[in-house]
């Protein structure tokens, strides 16, 4: 089992109580949890970008961490920085055991280790992902943030791809101006498991889009294999 961390106050408090696994689920503490992150005197059924950075620190996890992306898809959040009380409710057949920050963050934890087992969640929390960075309107999500995702949620299990996929897609001039599309941040995600990092058994001929031709094409031609 793991160990409470001491230089996180909440999680030798959680730890001390017993951990969400071993409690029955307690929906109503679940909610109350939710509450003692809205702010006060706004939206009472919203947790906002301060409640966000509260629970972030509560767990112990930066706000950059892949805890609040696991956390968005779980809730179904439909913008980034906010949580309502109905996306909080939503998720509680998989973080309902949760009463602390601490045991939530165990909660995600012990998810995100099961999604990254079970290639059909994984490829929900992908097309989640995209749904998710996207500005209101918009069918791409812009390369930057394209970027920070794809590490986040691919280098756990297929670091060997990012570095150079990163570069790529950092320095392509026409996605710079239009952004990624669901379609190509899916096919990454299909490319990624079957392709090799050095693209050597990756067929030209299959249906892959444009923009994966030309990474491997600009990866042959940047180690020499063209």
């Amino acid at each position: 089992p793991r160990r409470p961390d001491p230089a996180c106050p909440g999680t030798m408090r959680a730890f001390s109580r017993g951990s969400s696994k071993s409690s029955v689920r307690n929906t109503a503490a679940y909610e109350a949890l939710f509450d003692s992150y809205t702010e006060n005197g706004d939206d009472s059924d919203t947790i906002g970008p301060e409640g966000i950075e509260r629970l972030c620190a509560d767990m112990c996890v930066e706000p950059s961490d892949i805890t609040l992306l696991v956390m968005a898809w779980a809730m179904g959040a439909a913008r980034m920085g906010y949580i309502t009380r109905q996306e909080w409710m939503a998720a509680v057949p998989r973080l309902g055991g949760a009463t602390t920050a601490p045991a939530l963050q165990e909660e995600l934890r012990t998810l995100h280790q099961a999604l990254l087992r079970d290639i059909e969640r994984f490829r929900d929390l992908h097309a989640f992902t995209h749904r998710f960075c996207r500005e209101e309107r918009r069918k791409t999500i812009d390369v930057a943030s394209a970027v920070v995702m794809i590490d986040l949620l691919l280098s756990p299990t297929w670091h060997a791809h990012v570095p150079s996929l990163s570069a790529f897609l950092a320095g392509h001039k026409l996605l710079a101006q239009r952004g990624v599309l669901l379609d190509e941040w899916m096919m990454i995600l299909q490319f990624v498991r079957q392709v090799r990092p050095d693209a050597s058994n990756y067929g030209e001929d299959g249906a892959w889009p444009i923009l994966l031709d030309e990474y491997v094409e600009w990866r042959r031609a940047r180690d020499g294999t063209a």
